[in-house]
C-alpha cells in the first residue's frame, strides 16, 4: 500500500456542484428481462474518477458513521478520484471480509448513500457503484486476496456456508486461524449461490470468492446434515473452536383462508425453481412449472418479493403485481431493486392486505380477496400499526400467489452437544456478550441467536463473532508444535 496523502488534488469540495452523479449503466429492458444476468454493469475508469471527485471529504464523514461495516469510504473515493486504482482496491479487499457483499448485496442497504452529507443539497456519491467498479478492478488485475497472517496452530469449525458463514470464515483465515466449514447444501454461499437471481448475484464471482478461500485453505465440507453426520461433541474435540452460523429456516407460511390451493407457493421455492439452485419445499411443487401467460401475484415488501416479481417478468407472466400492507415509504426492499422491479413491468399495490385466496372447483387460484390498509399512529419509535379501512374489500385476480413474508429462525438438531445449548422459550441460541453459548469455546451469531434478521446484523454478528474467537484462542496457551 502507497505511504502518499490520499486526500484528492482536484477541487473536491466544488466537485459536486459542476459534477452530476451518474448512475452505472444498466441492460436495456427488453435485453434483461429475457435471462438472468446482471442488469447493472460498471463505470469506465473515467467515469468511476469523477463520481469519486463529487466526494468533499469530510472531517467528520457521516457516511463511515452510517455504515455497518465501518467502511474507509472517504480513503477509498479519494485515492478513485486520483486514479489510483491499484491503491484503492487493495483498501477494499484489505479492509472488506466477502467483499462482493458490500459492492453487490450491500448488507447495509446503501445507508452510506442516505447519510452523505450531499443529500439534500445535490445527490449524494454513488459509493456503492464506486464500489463495484473496485471490485471488479481488483480481480481483473489480481488484487482479490489481501495479506494473510502467518499460521497460529488453531483451528475453528464453522457450522454455515451462508454470508454469516462465509465472512467468519473469511476473516479467520486471514488472521491465520485453520477453518473448515460444514453446511448441508451441496454448494457453499447459503442464498447467494441457493436462491439469489441472477440478475442480483453473479454466482461465478461467488464461485471464484469460495475457490480463492479455498485455495487459501479453508476446507468445505459439504452436503452433511448437522448432528448425525456432524457431532457438536466430535467438532469440540477436533477443533480449538466452534461457531453456529445457521441461516434461515423456513419462509413463513401463508396463514389464510385458501393458502392449500394449487397455485399458492413460497417465493422462495419459485426462485429456486427459477434458477435451478434447488427443488424448492412442498409448497413450491403446488407452483406450477411454467408460468407463462399466467398472473403472478407476490406477497411482500423485502428483496425475495422484488426478486420474485422479475423472475415472474422473465419466466413469461402475463402480469407481475406486488401486494404489500403498508405504503410506498416503508418498502423493506432496496431502493434500487424496487426501481429495476418498476422498469422491467413489476406492478405495485400498496395499503393493500391480501385475507383470502379464492380458488375454482378444480382447486385452481382465481383471485385473492383483498382488503385497503391505512397506518396507524406510531408509539415508542415503532413501526405504526396496519388497520384494516372498513368496507373496502375488492378482489384481485390472480393465477399464481407466491409469498415472500420472510423467514422463521433456524432449528437445533435435538441430539449430542446440540441439545446441550442453553437456548430461549423460542429456540434460539443464548450467548453471552462475546456470543459465547454456555459450552466453552462454542460461539453462535446471526439468525441462530436473534431470530430473521437484516443482513447488516448477520454480517455485524460474524465480525463480532471473529474478534471474539480472535481473543478467547489468543488467551490459551501456545499449542504445542
Amino acid at each position: 500500500m502507497s505511504n502518499h496523502n490520499p486526500v484528492p488534488t482536484g477541487k473536491a469540495k466544488y466537485a459536486w456542484s459542476e459534477i452530476d452523479r451518474a448512475e452505472p449503466p444498466k441492460r436495456p429492458v427488453a435485453d434483461r428481462v429475457h435471462d438472468f444476468q446482471e442488469a447493472v454493469g460498471d463505470y469506465d475508469e473515467a467515469t468511476a474518477r469523477e463520481q469519486a471527485r463529487r466526494c468533499i471529504q469530510c472531517p467528520n464523514p457521516a457516511c463511515v458513521e452510517a455504515c455497518p461495516l465501518n467502511c474507509s469510504i472517504p480513503e477509498l473515493l479519494a485515492f478513485t478520484a486520483d486514479g489510483r486504482f491499484q491503491e484503492a482496491a487493495e483498501l477494499f479487499f484489505s479492509s472488506h471480509y466477502i467483499p462482493e457483499l458490500a459492492s453487490h448485496t450491500c448488507p447495509g442497504g446503501r445507508v452510506c448513500e442516505r447519510d452523505c452529507i450531499l443529500t439534500g443539497k445535490s445527490e449524494a456519491v454513488p459509493i456503492r457503484a464506486i464500489t463495484r467498479f473496485l471490485l471488479h478492478y481488483g480481480w481483473k488485475h489480481g488484487l482479490a486476496e489481501p495479506i494473510i497472517a502467518s499460521p497460529r496452530g488453531r483451528s475453528v469449525a464453522v457450522l454455515g456456508s451462508g454470508i454469516s458463514g462465509l465472512v467468519t470464515a473469511d476473516a479467520l483465515s486471514r488472521k491465520g486461524y485453520a477453518v473448515t466449514v460444514f453446511d448441508t447444501r451441496q454448494k457453499p454461499g447459503g442464498r447467494m449461490m441457493n436462491g439469489l437471481p441472477g440478475f442480483r448475484v453473479d454466482t461465478a464471482m461467488v464461485e471464484r470468492r469460495v475457490a480463492l478461500l479455498q485455495q487459501r485453505g479453508i476446507t468445505f465440507r459439504m452436503g452433511v446434515t448437522f448432528g448425525t453426520d456432524v457431532k457438536l461433541s466430535e467438532l469440540r474435540g477436533e477443533y480449538d473452536a466452534v461457531y453456529l452460523a445457521f441461516g434461515r429456516a423456513e419462509p413463513v407460511a401463508l396463514d389464510l383462508p385458501g393458502a392449500d390451493l394449487r397455485g399458492v407457493g413460497q417465493a422462495l421455492a419459485f426462485m429456486e425453481q427459477s434458477t435451478g439452485t434447488g427443488c424448492g419445499s412442498a409448497d413450491g411443487q403446488r407452483l406450477p412449472a411454467d408460468v407463462s401467460g399466467k398472473r403472478v401475484v407476490v406477497l411482500g415488501a423485502g428483496d425475495t418479493a422484488m426478486d420474485a416479481v422479475r423472475a415472474a417478468i422473465r419466466r413469461g407472466a402475463a402480469d407481475a403485481l406486488c401486494l404489500y400492507r403498508r405504503d410506498e415509504d416503508s418498502l423493506l426492499a432496496d431502493a434500487e431493486e424496487y426501481a429495476n422491479a418498476q422498469e422491467e413491468g413489476g406492478r405495485f399495490m400498496f395499503l393493500t392486505q391480501a385475507t383470502a385466496v379464492v380458488g375454482n372447483a378444480a382447486g385452481e387460484v382465481t383471485h385473492l380477496r383483498c382488503v385497503r390498509t391505512e397506518l396507524g399512529a406510531a408509539e415508542d419509535k415503532r413501526r405504526p400499526p396496519v388497520l384494516p379501512v372498513a368496507g373496502s374489500e375488492f378482489d384481485v385476480p390472480a393465477d399464481v400467489v407466491l409469498v415472500a413474508y420472510g423467514f422463521t429462525a433456524p432449528r437445533l438438531p435435538q441430539s449430542d452437544d446440540f441439545a446441550r445449548l442453553d437456548v430461549d422459550a423460542r429456540g434460539l441460541v443464548r450467548v453471552d456478550e462475546n456470543l459465547m453459548t454456555n459450552l466453552p469455546a462454542v460461539f453462535a451469531g446471526g439468525a441462530i441467536i436473534r431470530g430473521p434478521l437484516p443482513l447488516v446484523e448477520v454480517v455485524q454478528d460474524a465480525r463480532k463473532a471473529t474478534d471474539a474467537i480472535d481473543n478467547y484462542l489468543s488467551a490459551l496457551p501456545e499449542p504445542a508444535r
